[in-house]
């Protein structure tokens, strides 16, 4: 690797737990600094910034896509995730605070992407392949936004049954923004899911076919990832289920997302 992605690696892993660190900051309450109000959203731009300039060497340097190994999906896991907190920030206030929640877990998939290069045998490659990991890699971004809003919407839910409307209530997000966020996350996310599972069983199909492993109890637990995922939009619009049960739903389901990912970082392939 050139020392151009190098150098864009390192200072993005960094920019990206400063960005962390002011936010929970911020998130706290135990500093109302400037620099640190408005340094966790900067410096939460700036790693984009520079883990896009990574991204891009790499590409350049392996002449792979983004989603041609696990490493790659994994490094556009993390980018999307940070990409789409960053959107819903300008679009509603007070929500980038909530990034505190998911910078860790960026920081985590960026490191793990530089370990986990490991490449789909090549019979079981191809366009499916592709749309696999791409829709499984969207669906779990969008996911992941939705799983910090539901986590942002049980502490502000606290706060207010407490009748604490200062400090943490005055720095997070209304409840019905957070609700409303969360919910068009997993609107974004569940479609993504279904295409990924729908190509995945196409893709392990194949892989029977020819002889290779294929670990199932994956599948099963992204499909009832799936179920949950689908519970909460349904019971929402038939049955205006939302709020504390919408968001403990939503939670639900994402560990479940993220468990099938730890499963493939084990196994050490592409999902």
């Amino acid at each position: 690797m050139g020392t151009v992605a190098d150098t864009a690696f390192g200072v993005a892993a960094l920019l990206y737990g400063v960005a962390g660190a002011l936010l929970l900051l911020q998130l706290s309450g135990a500093s109302a600094a400037p620099w640190v109000l408005k340094g966790g959203p900067r410096a939460l731009l700036l790693a984009a910034a520079c883990h896009l300039a990574y991204t891009a060497a790499e590409w350049s340097a392996r002449a792979a896509g983004p989603f041609a190994s696990l490493g790659e999906a994994l490094s556009s896991l993390a980018l999307l995730v940070v990409l789409a907190i960053l959107a819903v920030g300008r679009s509603e206030r007070r929500t980038q605070v909530v990034g505190a929640f998911v910078a860790p877990l960026v920081v985590l998939l960026l490191l793990a992407s530089r370990v986990r290069h490991g490449h789909a045998p090549p019979h079981l490659g191809g366009a499916i392949l592709v749309a696999h990991i791409a829709s499984v890699t969207v669906g779990t971004a969008a996911f992941s936004v939705a799983f910090a809003m539901s986590v942002a919407y049980l502490l502000q839910e606290r706060q207010v049954k407490k009748k604490r409307l200062g400090g943490l209530f005055q720095r997070l997000p209304s409840l019905d923004v957070l609700d409303r966020v969360a919910w068009r996350s997993v609107a974004v996310g569940l479609p993504a899911l279904t295409l990924g599972i729908v190509c995945g069983l196409f893709v392990g199909h194949r892989a029977q076919t020819s002889g290779a492993p294929v670990v199932t109890w994956q599948q099963y637990v992204a499909l009832g990832a799936w179920a949950l995922f689908a519970a909460v939009l349904l019971l929402r619009v038939a049955a205006g289920w939302r709020g504390r049960r919408a968001a403990l739903g939503t939670i639900l389901g994402y560990l479940g997302a993220v468990l099938v990912l730890v499963g493939y970082l084990l196994r050490g392939d592409a999902p």
